[in-house]
């Protein structure tokens, strides 16, 4: 057998050469280059992101992007802790408790979602009146300690209601809320847009909803390493996100169907989808903020309130400006 022995000159050149490529792939210049796994909900909030995704804006921007779809809050939850994805679709609820557990993530953009509490079609009242003069527990899916059982108290509240007369009903999944209701298993829930108007359009009775109640509305959160390490690329996905926001507004009936495979909605979603009109990304109000930590501590989830700029980055939406 023949050995061949390698000049030492030309060996020292590999190994350079090999040390060189260690580094940059270890630098932050290379991790940059990975895509940023941002998760999503089968709601009205996510439409954006998918525009942009599917219209090629991501990638104009200089900026990959892994869109992942998830069904159960709990899930998107588990995968964000889990650093399984650097950013999600979520609310003021989750990134409050994610400060009060001290889990690393801020809220980086507001994000305009409506929630829609409604009584099954051939149960439960047909409206907050009636719910207030029943007087009974009414069986609601819901998820406890959220985002739609924050909407349900409010919406009972603003009618004078008990918010005990509320009987959880936990259903993480929000398909499966769906299908309960129509079904008629349970009497009420909360569901996003558009599921909430389809839901109306098979016999569903809208009670309420939280189109003015922007505390309710979604939100876009980071985890903090990723908003550190990555600023630059956080900025460009907003660029994007802002490009799609006004493709949406000018052009909604071209991204009907890429929403609706997007976020998985039923088909029957499509030839009615409204959109609304999209603002360009902004930061969730003081008031907000504020008014979702009450709710918590007067549930006992937290002992304290948070600043808003414990819950809050600036600097990397294209204004930083808040809803107007």
């Amino acid at each position: 057998m023949k050995c061949t022995v390698e000049p030492p000159a030309r060996r020292a050149v590999v190994l350079a050469a090999v040390l060189v490529a260690s580094l940059a792939a270890a630098s932050p210049a290379a991790a940059a280059a990975a895509p940023l796994r941002v998760g999503l909900m089968p709601a009205m909030n996510s439409a954006p992101l998918i525009v942009a995704d599917r219209a090629g804006f991501f990638a104009r921007e200089g900026v990959a992007i892994e869109l992942e779809l998830f069904t159960s809050q709990l899930n998107r939850e588990t995968a964000l802790q889990a650093a399984r994805i650097d950013g999600t679709v979520s609310d003021l609820i989750n990134a409050i408790q994610a400060w009060a557990r001290g889990f690393p993530v801020k809220v980086a953009s507001a994000s305009q979602g409506v929630f829609s509490l409604l009584a099954a079609p051939s149960a439960g009242p047909a409206s907050l009146a009636a719910w207030k003069a029943a007087g009974r527990k009414v069986p609601t899916g819901l998820l406890e300690n959220s985002t739609v059982y924050y909407v349900a108290e409010r919406a009972l509240e603003r009618a004078g209601a008990d918010t005990g007369t509320i009987e959880l009903v936990p259903v993480a999944q929000v398909p499966a809320r769906l299908e309960l209701l129509l079904a008629g298993r349970i009497e009420a829930a909360v569901l996003p847009e558009p599921l909430a108007t389809l839901a109306v359009r098979q016999g569903a009775r809208r009670l309420a909803d939280s189109a003015a109640d922007d505390a309710a509305s979604g939100v876009l959160l980071f985890r903090e390493p990723v908003l550190r390490d990555r600023a630059g690329d956080v900025r460009a996905f907003y660029r994007a996100y802002d490009r799609a926001v006004e493709e949406i507004n000018l052009h909604p009936e071209a991204w009907r169907s890429a929403v609706v495979e997007g976020c998985q909605f039923p088909k029957a979603v499509e030839a009615g989808l409204a959109f609304p009109r999209f603002l360009p990304a902004y930061l969730p109000a003081e008031a907000d903020v504020n008014d979702v930590a009450a709710w918590m501590i007067a549930r006992g989830l937290i002992a304290s309130a948070p600043r808003w700029i414990d819950i809050v980055v600036t600097g990397l939406t294209p204004t930083d400006a808040r809803r107007p």
